[in-house]
């Protein structure tokens, strides 16, 4: 049961029954536990009351969450096998299973309520074994996150997911040779991969079960806002909304999940990577609202830092989700004014 609370009288432990809002920035996501930095923080805000679960549903809740994640990871692993029947079937038959791909979406958006969930699961779900189908899965995932917090249609939603589902579907017609080579590719090695975007509309477009947002979604996804990407070298307005959101989930999977031949850089990474060089490549209003949103889901997360200590997150700051507040034993860091942290994992 939800229970109105003065902040004043909130205790460390206690967990939050919804998200905490302030002048548009969310604070802290609805499931996170209360630390006594977040408690301060709300009343420097002036933030009079907040949500909380009471005590005796804490139990509940934690059996709850715990439930939701195993039926979660059980129902991915299902949805895996049905990735790779829909490319293999790509393969053999050179036509989507459109009632596969359905069935996935279902699934994704089944959990669209569900945020802590899906990021908690995704950050530990992110080996190197079967990348290929566990990368559709993970962008359309965080493709219907992006497009929730952009406060989408609900049948928006399901065009963005299903876009990113079969985002790389034309890679099916590009050499594995090239697509799983390590090492630097020659530029008619890159030329031959820019192809898969035009491939995959192709492949598509012959199927009536897909419409034109979706179709958009696969075939600009590597376009960027600068006019530096491919196939067309859109720029702006130019490209599809579907695609935009693709393209930032697409990427921000593939630089934190871990290939046969590297190690997934951090979320915090990521986000650098969007902040700086990103700014001019990616939607402006696509970036901000996965960083805005997705950095709330990592507080109470572990971190690792390259010396091998071992902290958690206790806050980050919604105008600055690069420098998050790290608690390691007793003693309080605020990355932003400490020099020499630096964080090399993140784990639940």
């Amino acid at each position: 049961m939800k229970h109105m609370m003065l902040v004043f009288n909130c205790k460390s432990g206690m967990i939050l029954a919804e998200d905490i809002i302030h002048n548009g920035a969310k604070l802290a996501s609805r499931n996170t536990v209360l630390n006594s930095y977040i408690i301060d923080k709300l009343i420097g805000l002036g933030e009079l009351k907040v949500s909380v679960y009471v005590a005796e549903d804490i139990d509940n809740l934690d059996k709850n969450n715990h439930s939701i994640l195993k039926k979660f990871k059980h129902e991915y692993g299902i949805n895996i096998h049905l990735m790779k029947r829909v490319l293999n079937e790509l393969i053999t038959e050179t036509k989507v299973n459109v009632d596969d791909v359905l069935q996935i979406s279902n699934f994704i958006v089944n959990y669209l309520d569900e945020p802590n969930t899906l990021i908690e699961c995704l950050n530990s779900l992110k080996e190197a074994d079967e990348y290929t189908y566990t990368h559709c899965l993970n962008v359309a995932i965080y493709s219907m996150l992006i497009a929730k917090w952009m406060n989408l249609s609900f049948e928006s939603i399901i065009d963005v997911i299903q876009a990113a589902l079969l985002h790389d579907i034309g890679k099916i017609k590009i050499s594995n040779e090239i697509l799983n080579k390590p090492s630097r590719l020659t530029k008619e090695e890159f030329d031959e991969i820019k192809k898969h975007s035009i491939l995959g509309y192709a492949i598509a477009n012959k199927h009536h079960g897909f419409n034109e947002n979706i179709k958009e979604g696969i075939l600009m996804h590597h376009e960027r806002i600068d006019g530096s990407g491919y196939p067309f070298g859109k720029k702006g307005m130019d490209i599809a909304l579907s695609a935009k959101i693709v393209a930032v989930a697409d990427t921000f999977d593939a630089m934190t999940s871990s290939r046969v031949y590297k190690k997934g850089v951090t979320p915090f990474k990521a986000f650098l990577m969007f902040i700086t060089e990103g700014i001019n490549q990616y939607d402006i209003s696509v970036i901000f609202a996965l960083l805005e949103n997705i950095s709330a889901y990592y507080i109470g997360m572990k971190v690792e830092f390259e010396d091998g200590r071992i902290g958690e997150i206790v806050y980050i700051p919604p105008n600055d989700v690069l420098c998050p507040i790290v608690k390691i034993d007793d003693e309080l860091i605020d990355l932003s004014r400490e020099s020499g942290f630096n964080i090399i994992n993140i784990f639940n």
